[in-house]
């Protein structure tokens, strides 16, 4: 197995935490508390256009207040964050491992298709990871609230539109637990 990189674990800040790319691509070393366990999304890359057909990347606020949040890391995470955390400073951008400029998500998508192709993972697009979060979460019972927190959502009613649908095994699956004493 080859050697855990920042670029690798980024995979698994949208796998096991549901941040955007954007997001991912916005965190510094200093914006992990590693004693406390957390993560703090407190900004986010983007490319915007400057008209003319040019482009410029810019680092800005998260997506929208709520966006704006504390995240607990799964133990596992915080374990591989802990011993590559040495080498860097607060003030490193965590997917570059420099002061001066965060990597862009359109490099930082790039990358994440590399590592998909390794796998042989196929049409799958980055986001995917952010929904297959929410699912996973989903499946395993957490609750709604908890969930849209976790996600950055302004209130459950985006996360309920957005994640939860049901099929025929879990509606059947109601109706029985609801209707077994009757």
């Amino acid at each position: 197995m080859d050697a855990p990189t920042p670029r690798k674990i980024g995979l698994l800040l949208g796998f096991q935490l549901g941040l955007r790319i954007g997001e991912i691509c916005g965190l510094k070393w200093g914006d992990f508390d590693l004693s406390a366990g957390t993560v703090t999304i407190q900004r986010t890359v983007t490319r915007i256009s400057c008209g003319n057909g040019h482009t410029k990347v810019v680092v800005q606020s998260p997506k929208t207040k709520n966006s704006h949040r504390e995240i607990p890391l799964p133990k596992s995470l915080l374990r591989v964050l802990k011993k590559l955390s040495k080498d860097f400073s607060s003030g490193t951008w965590f997917l570059s491992g420099n002061e001066e400029r965060p990597v862009e998500p359109r490099c930082y998508r790039k990358s994440i298709y590399g590592y998909l192709k390794k796998a042989s993972v196929h049409q799958a697009h980055p986001h995917t990871l952010r929904h297959t979060f929410a699912t996973t979460c989903l499946q395993a019972h957490c609750d709604i609230k908890t969930l849209s927190e976790l996600l950055g959502h302004a209130d459950a009613a985006v996360t309920l539109k957005k994640y939860v649908h049901s099929d025929m095994t879990r509606k059947r699956r109601e109706i029985n637990r609801v209707f077994e004493n009757f």
